[in-house]
């Protein structure tokens, strides 16, 4: 190995390292457009993976552990974030939810993928390791 493959190896590490460093540790709690526009400024380059919900909806309440479980286990390669829709009607709408939860996949402010309903485990994680970068 050169060294010029030894400083392109250190040079990956070292962003890998500050990435990781400006990763949200935990799920993000959308309460504006705002913030939905700031978190997709900041994090342009990252795919964020929005869960739409409401407290009176069951479905979501199931749904709730399986993405705090993903959440947990991908965020060092995704954004997690919530927005509830009855808080937020007017970003549920501009993103055409009609029912929920609804999982959007968001990269560099184009809509990736759109799950509706309640996600399993596994074909979330499978989907998440798919595009995982």
């Amino acid at each position: 190995m050169s060294d010029n493959d030894l400083e392109k190896i250190r040079q990956r590490k070292v962003e890998l390292l500050l990435n990781m460093q400006r990763m949200p540790n935990g799920i993000i709690t959308i309460n504006s457009e705002q913030d939905l526009t700031r978190l997709t400024n900041q994090f342009n380059d990252k795919i964020i993976v929005i869960d739409f919900w409401a407290v009176w909806c069951s479905p979501c309440k199931i749904f709730a552990p399986i993405f705090e479980k993903l959440q947990q286990e991908y965020y060092t390669d995704f954004i997690f974030a919530k927005i509830n829709v009855d808080e937020n009607p007017l970003i549920a709408q501009s993103f055409g939810i009609s029912s929920i939860p609804t999982t959007l996949f968001i990269k560099e402010g184009k809509l990736l993928r759109k799950f509706v309903g309640v996600m399993n485990y596994e074909t979330f994680r499978q989907f998440l390791e798919k595009v995982k970068p």
